[in-house]
Order: C-alpha cells, then structure tokens, then sequence
C-alpha cells in the first residue's frame, strides 16, 4: 500500500472520530454545562479567530504546500521554512498594533450583541495566530509526507482537551474566566506541539 494511500485511510478515520468528539462537545457537554451566553462567547472567538487565521497566516501555509519542492537543497528547504515563520508577521504586527491602539473602539463595537464578549476580545487576536501557526507548521509535516499526526492533532487532540476542560468546569474546579482562558490555552498547546513536531523532521535547521 502507498504512503499516500495509507496515510489517507488513517487521515479519514481521524476525521470522523474527530467529528464525534465535536458532536458531543457541541450537542452535549456546551449545551448543558455552559450558558447560553458564554457557549455563544467560546463559538465567537473561535469562529472569528478561524476567519482570521488565514488572514495572519499570510497564505504561508499553502506557499509552503505549492513551493517546497522547489528547493532542491537542504540549505534552501532551511532557509524557506525560516523565510515562513517570519511571513506572518507581515499581518500579524500592524494588527496587533491597531487592536492596541483601538481597542477600546473594537471591544465596544464587537460587544454591541452581547456584553460579555468586550473583555475578552484580544483572545481573537491570540487564538487567530496560534491558528495561524499551527497551518504553518502542520503544511510543514505535509511536504515531508508525514500528516497523519498532524491530523489527529488537528482533528482530535484540541476536542479532547475541551471536553476535559468542559468536565472540570461542570464539577467546579475552575471559574468561567479561566475555562475560557484554557480554550485558547489548548490551542496555544495545539499549535507548540506541532511546531515541535515539524521541525523535528529531518532536524530542520531554521536559518533565516
């Protein structure tokens, strides 16, 4: 059997059992152990930081997918991968810097629906580029023919950690604030740990 085969059939079991887990994150545990109005917060920042990503990612992640075997040397696979890491922050700078700037402005207008989404939209900003990262790192593992890890963690890894979270925080071991700070939390652990990964393929050497 193939490597792409193979890693196919492994990708799609994946898939679906990530879609499971989702189902029963969604349809049962926010539903029942949050409110109405913070299982609606937890969706915004997620759902809008996910639109961002792209964005913050600065098509980095398909670059790498379309132009990887453009570089036939390892100093110049080094150098492309230094060269993406650095890209995003073309984008994620200058909007770091008008959300500091205005982000009296953008809180207020974002809150206009629902109050309580005003302290915590930096999140956005925050989640977005671990998102943002994350696509970097896992078209990283791509190229290298290796996604099938990649993909768990994507699809399954992040549903897990939530599900936990939402347990913990129905049997009252954390506050609301700090659940939602863990959300982005699991994230954030999402994006290091295949970060790790990728650059542990054939020990990459960033060079910039």
């Amino acid at each position: 059997m193939g490597i792409v085969l193979n890693q196919s059939i492994k990708n799609t079991a994946i898939t679906y059992a990530g879609f499971l887990l989702g189902a029963i994150n969604i349809l049962f545990l926010y539903t029942n152990f949050l409110s109405e109005s913070y299982f609606g917060l937890v969706a915004y920042i997620l759902s809008t930081a996910n639109i961002l990503m792209p964005i913050m990612a600065f098509g980095v992640h398909n670059t790498i997918v379309k132009f990887y075997s453009s570089y036939k040397t390892r100093t110049m696979q080094q150098r492309f991968l230094g060269f993406s890491l650095l890209l995003p922050f073309v984008l994620i700078i200058p909007l770091g810097l008008v959300g500091h700037f205005f982000y009296n402005t953008i809180s207020l207008w974002l809150s206009k629906e629902n109050a309580i989404i005003k302290d915590y939209v930096w999140l956005i900003y925050v989640t977005g580029i671990f998102f943002a990262y994350f696509e970097v790192f896992y078209a990283w593992s791509k190229v290298h023919l290796q996604s099938v890890f990649g993909n768990f963690v994507k699809e399954v890894f992040h549903r897990v950690g939530v599900m936990l979270l939402l347990v913990m925080y129905h049997y009252e071991m954390m506050t609301i604030d700090f659940f939602i700070y863990s959300v982005t939390g699991v994230y954030c652990i999402r994006m290091l740990i295949m970060a790790v990964y990728a650059i542990s393929l054939k020990k990459a050497d960033i060079q910039f």
